[in-house]
């Protein structure tokens, strides 16, 4: 916070800032009046007080009244604030690939049990979703304090073919943003085109986020990148967390063996893209520490006009009660 920065809704109070030069003249007269011995000392302080900080009670009680003042003005700075998010949409890969077991027991389990907790540990006005992806994306919970709800939708949660996790970011968005800011439709039937992004980007949202849990495979339109452009350009944060292992695991089905991976190059684009954070995980334990890590970050500071007044008063409070305080031990009146 910067004086510069300070402005004042009743600037017309700031006036009776004069009053504390007059009132320091009227003490020091009233000091002499009651003191004869030092006639000529109007302007300046005693050579030897009679009592250690003589003039201390009154300078407490001259700061308080100033800073007293300065509330009565109403000054507004420009300060940095926590603000939690208020709405995160939680995106799950629910494809065939996450039935790997590089993460024990599975990726699909360990992700589930990782989203549990990281559920658990939000406070209580925090909204979540879920949206699950596989060849397509369905919002399996619209952003809710419930968090029973979204622990009803896991436990029911099967795997599928296919990985869409284009139009997984796409869904996500349109459950966060206000109707008619996604066109839906047209993702996922085709039709939208990257030149029908936003020229203009908006400011970064900092109430808003997005969190995919995927293994990073997608072979399924929309496409991922331009879905991540997209939310850029609207201001979401995708927060990305890769689950499984870079080795793999060797995944058996209709008679035919496939090593699957975990794909982070397309994990780490599209955080980098929303300027959000990428997190890998190898087992269990790491993504338990990814998300208790994630439910702090996921708390951005910015810059907003704030009426400060009540941290004035209270400076106020403690000047004026010091002084009182400091007269009252040292002559046992106070004034």
């Amino acid at each position: 916070m910067r004086l510069g920065e300070i402005s004042w809704l009743w600037p017309q109070m700031l006036w009776l800032l004069v009053i504390l030069p007059l009132a320091w003249l009227f003490y020091r007269a009233r000091r002499i009046r009651q003191d004869p011995s030092n006639p000529k000392g109007f302007w300046r302080m005693q050579a030897v007080p009679r009592s250690r900080w003589p003039h201390l009670p009154f300078s407490l009680v001259i700061v308080g009244l100033g800073i007293l003042i300065l509330a009565a003005a109403r000054p507004q700075a420009v300060v940095m604030l926590p603000q939690r998010v208020d709405a995160v949409m939680l995106v799950l890969d629910i494809s065939g690939s996450m039935r790997a077991d590089d993460v024990a027991p599975n990726r699909i389990e360990a992700a589930s049990e990782a989203i549990r907790r990281f559920i658990s540990r939000q406070p209580p006005q925090m909204k979540l979703g879920l949206v699950t992806v596989a060849a397509t994306a369905t919002i399996s919970q619209m952003p809710t304090t419930n968090r029973d709800a979204l622990f009803t939708v896991l436990d029911g949660i099967a795997l599928q073919q296919g990985s869409a996790l284009g139009a997984g970011i796409a869904v996500g968005m349109s459950a966060l943003l206000p109707p008619g800011s996604v066109p839906l439709q047209a993702i996922l039937d085709g039709t939208f085109k990257e030149a029908d992004l936003p020229l203009s980007p908006v400011a970064k949202r900092d109430d808003l986020a997005i969190v995919l849990l995927s293994d990073g495979a997608d072979n399924m339109p929309p496409d991922v990148r331009t879905m991540a452009r997209f939310a850029a350009q609207q201001g979401i944060r995708i927060y990305t967390v890769g689950v499984g292992t870079t080795q793999g695991a060797l995944l058996k089905a209709a008679g035919m063996s496939m090593r699957v991976r975990l794909e982070e190059d397309i994990l780490k684009w599209v955080a980098a893209e929303t300027s959000a954070e990428y997190f890998s995980a190898a087992s269990v334990s790491e993504l338990h520490r990814i998300y208790e890590a994630m439910g702090r970050t996921i708390v951005f500071r910015q810059h907003k006009q704030t009426e400060v007044t009540g941290l004035l008063l209270l400076a106020a409070f403690v000047f004026l009660l010091g002084g009182l305080a400091f007269s009252l031990v040292r002559t046992g009146r106070v004034a």
